[in-house]
């Protein structure tokens, strides 16, 4: 209750109309109904802000921006893209005077986004309970040592998190919610998201609701399948499968054939990559078989 009054007198003292689900929350709690009924109404305390009210009209992006976390914390377009909202003039209120940022790169978003969710006292602000390591997880990430190389494809922040309606964490309609996991991994990596929604694991998942990719890669530190993830006490897959059993062998033996591949270098790169791909089914003879070069017109070669 205390958090939602706090989150209400921030939109009341910036001036921008405070989400419905917000309002009506406060409204059960505390039985504050007819004090609350011009917040619901939308507008009471709505404060100008042209880039808001353009933006509806242009690109529908205020629309959608209506229900992204960064907006319940009455955070609003100038606080991402500077500028100025209480101007109408768009060549001024959208200039480098009025501290306008120009578009960021794919390869500038982590720091961008970083620059407000590594810095402790401002998101201590917004949520005393916030993380703030989320960019320096990132860095030592495959795909941050991949963007950070130039590899322009690989995942940032918006590729898992969207943009202009990024969900909490713990909104059920967050593409990191357990439930949606694979769903988001799955917008680049098809194949192996494929894989596992049929095997064993995939299928123990779902119905535990357990979050699928995350498990093992990890969100923010993300790696891919090596013969480390299966085999690391804190990371690997002693952690669900007790030494000894079934699971346990299986892990080892994919862990010894993809650290062999590893070793052989280049010529086995394609190779490792495949059975990389393949290790997602947990099937020890599947990944062997993924690891050897394609047959001429198989299927392999279709993909």
């Amino acid at each position: 209750m205390a958090k939602t009054n706090s989150l209400l007198a921030r939109f009341v003292e910036k001036g921008i109309a405070a989400p419905r689900y917000m309002i009506l929350t406060a409204m059960r709690l505390l039985g504050l109904t007819i004090a609350l009924i011009p917040l619901l109404a939308g507008g009471a305390y709505a404060a100008r802000d042209s880039c808001f009210d353009c933006h509806s009209v242009m690109e529908g992006t205020s629309v959608v921006f209506k229900e992204d976390v960064h907006y319940q914390f009455a955070l609003s377009c100038a606080d991402c893209h500077g500028g100025d909202a209480n101007e109408d003039d768009q060549n001024i209120s959208m200039s480098a005077a009025r501290g306008f940022k120009v578009r960021v790169t794919r390869q500038g978003t982590p720091d961008y986004c970083g620059s407000c969710h590594s810095d402790v006292s401002y998101m201590r602000k917004h949520n005393t309970q916030a993380r703030v390591n989320q960019l320096a997880l990132y860095r030592t990430s495959v795909h941050g040592r991949q963007l950070a190389a130039g590899h322009k494809g690989a995942a940032e922040c918006v590729d898992c998190h969207s943009v202009h309606n990024i969900r909490a964490g713990s909104d059920p309609l967050s593409p990191a919610q357990p439930q949606h996991v694979t769903d988001t991994c799955a917008k680049c990596h098809k194949e192996t998201a494929d894989l596992f929604r049929k095997s064993p694991h995939g299928r123990a998942f779902n119905s535990q609701r357990r979050p699928g990719c995350n498990a093992c890669h990890s969100s923010h530190a993300t790696e891919n399948a090596s013969a480390v993830l299966f085999t690391d006490s804190k990371t690997g897959c002693v952690r669900c499968h007790k030494p000894g059993s079934k699971g346990d062998i299986a892990a080892k033996q994919i862990a010894q054939f993809l650290a062999s591949l590893d070793a052989s270098g280049p010529s086995a790169s394609e190779a490792l990559e495949r059975a990389r791909v393949a290790v997602h089914t947990f099937d020890v003879a599947a990944v062997k078989q993924a690891a050897k070069p394609p047959t001429p017109g198989g299927d392999s070669e279709k993909k």
